[in-house]
């Protein structure tokens, strides 16, 4: 959760850096070229800085979304949803598997929400027939935009002599990082509000074991 409100910090860094060398690409095609130089160097330097700063805390947060993940599926298992698509080591390997990778995990996770159906006894195949969550959708979707960033690197628009080409490269990149900030948000939700339905779903099953056994219920 920390690691997610970093990544919308870093994501408003790298999206003023951004916005700051389109302003610059925008005085250069009004024609205003003094100190052009230092001034493009300057604002190169702001978003390979920044660049670097939400490189390395995305990288945080996959390392610790898939161990996370991957324990969301264990708690699946332990809560007794049988018949899953997609095993616990699904929640790692489907990370790395190209093209796989935009759908698998996003279908893991709705498994896991409607795992996490506090309603559904233990042990009851319906379980995947419980609606999935529309936030998880969304998150989703914004993570995928967000991946436009990647399509127009800062070492690409650097070399780019072309001001409308270094202008449109870096209309995608921000729009991929505001993206990134969009899906942070979400996914902090979804782990929020995943978390905690598991959490209702183990209570849910305690309470009508503890009914059925005679045993005097948790508070």
């Amino acid at each position: 959760m920390v690691l997610f409100g970093l990544m919308l910090c870093a994501a408003g860094v790298l999206g003023a850096a951004l916005a700051n060398r389109l302003a610059l690409v925008h005085d250069f095609e009004a024609g205003n070229f003094s100190d052009a130089i230092r001034r493009a160097d300057d604002a190169d330097d702001f978003v390979d800085a920044a660049a670097a700063f939400y490189g390395l805390v995305q990288l945080a947060i996959v390392v610790l979304f898939i161990t996370w993940q991957f324990r969301s599926a264990k708690n699946n298992e332990a809560l007794a949803r049988p018949g899953a698509r997609f095993g616990p080591g699904w929640s790692i390997g489907a990370w790395f598997i190209p093209i796989a990778n935009l759908v698998i995990p996003v279908m893991i996770v709705q498994d896991l929400w409607r795992g996490a159906t506090p309603s559904t006894p233990r042990g009851d195949p319906r379980w995947r027939s419980a609606p999935g969550s529309w936030l998880v959708g969304i998150w989703w979707t914004a993570w995928l935009l967000s991946l436009l960033r990647f399509g127009a690197s800062s070492a690409a628009l650097r070399d780019n002599s072309s001001l409308s080409d270094i202008e449109t490269g870096n209309t995608i990149a921000l729009g991929g990082t505001i993206a990134t900030a969009i899906a942070a948000v979400l996914a902090a939700l979804v782990v929020w509000t995943l978390s905690h339905r598991q959490l209702d779903t183990l209570r849910a099953q305690r309470a009508i074991y503890d009914t059925a056994s005679g045993a005097p219920t948790a508070s």
